[in-house]
């Protein structure tokens, strides 16, 4: 038996253990540090199963199947890397290394777990900094491979998102209250779920620019792009949501029927419904002023797409007005909502 040292092949008893295994070693952390995003969709999922046997009181084990949706996400984009990216040193290892903590790490979670229940406020308080801190590695991240993405995310995405964090509360869908650590005048919605929108957004259009550097084909469409990024991101919020919701994190209008585990059904159709037509957006953008995938961005295309911000929220109130219609009919709660809204705005006026 013997392995390959990069120089020559050596018999592994004269190599010894440790030199045969370090470069694999080398190798999965290598990976991880390249592909962090996809990675915090794996330590998500399994930080959040986690909180949902052993945080909660009383513990919600029928939470534990949301954690497939977040980690079908890593796992079909580590799938496609070890199949398709030529920078993977050891495919069959790039392939089932992943896949096996994606199943194994869970199924240990599930089995061995000891109760540590703790206060709503401090679950509460965990989820607020926690966002600060998915951040700031994420921050960390692009700084150390394209600094102008950090303006791009947590500048032209920030604004978007925190249009659609205060907007909701304004409307009257839910409300933030209970959050109250990271709440900064005149905002009605805290600092932590807005820059959440930069984690997610993030995360998500990182995945689809890899998989469009992966499977070229991809890049023909924007759209099949900006859909993409819509359903993984909306896949970590499906574990998310229900525990948030749980918690008073936000608290939804008593008309909006509890659907996904007291998550409204409505809350998902607004994350694809507001996900998809800005990143559906941005890609044309970068199609049109001739950005690549993962490339720099000057100052005059950045300000090109905070310009096109607008225009992605109209896109994303009238895919969200046509869906809601379809779904719950015009008289439904959605609607009842938005015309409470407009009523309230025109007496004003």
């Amino acid at each position: 038996m013997s392995t390959n040292t990069g120089e020559t092949e050596l018999p592994l008893r004269e190599v010894g253990l440790r030199e045969a295994v370090w470069p694999y070693v080398k190798a999965g952390f290598r990976a991880m540090g390249d592909d962090l995003p996809a990675w915090l969709f794996f330590w998500n999922a399994c930080l959040l199963l986690n909180t949902s046997l052993t945080n909660l009181s009383p513990p919600r084990p029928d939470f534990a199947p949301t954690i497939v949706f977040p980690m079908a996400v890593f796992v079909v984009f580590t799938t496609v890397r070890a199949l398709k990216s030529p920078a993977v040193r050891f495919p069959k290892l790039a392939l089932v290394v992943p896949v096996t903590m994606a199943l194994g790490l869970p199924l240990l979670t599930f089995t061995w777990h000891t109760p540590s229940p703790l206060e709503l406020d401090t679950l509460r308080t965990v989820y607020e900094l926690s966002n600060f801190v998915w951040a700031a590695l994420l921050v960390r991240f692009f700084w150390k491979r394209q600094r102008s993405l950090l303006a791009y995310f947590f500048g032209v995405a920030f604004v978007y998102g925190a249009v659609l964090e205060n907007g909701g509360i304004v409307l009257g869908f839910f409300d933030e209250q209970n959050l109250s650590r990271t709440m900064v005048k005149p905002f009605v919605a805290p600092v932590a779920t807005m820059i959440g929108w930069c984690v997610v957004l993030g995360m998500a259009t990182y995945l689809v620019w890899k998989l469009r550097e992966w499977v070229p084909a991809l890049k023909r469409s924007a759209l099949v792009s900006g859909v993409l990024v819509g359903v993984f991101a909306t896949m970590l919020d499906l574990q998310i949501d229900p525990i948030a919701t749980l918690t008073g994190c936000w608290v939804w209008d008593a008309s909006l029927p509890p659907w996904f585990h007291g998550v409204p059904q409505v809350n998902f159709v607004a994350w694809l419904c507001a996900l998809v037509p800005f990143a559906w957006v941005m890609f044309r953008v970068q199609a049109r002023e001739g950005v690549a995938d993962l490339g720099p961005w000057s100052r005059r295309q950045l300000l090109v797409a905070l310009a096109f911000v607008p225009y992605a929220l109209v896109v994303a109130l009238l895919a969200f007005m046509t869906s809601t219609a379809l779904l719950e009919g015009v008289d439904g709660p959605s609607w009842n909502l938005l015309a409470a809204f407009t009523q309230r705005v025109v007496s004003a006026l």
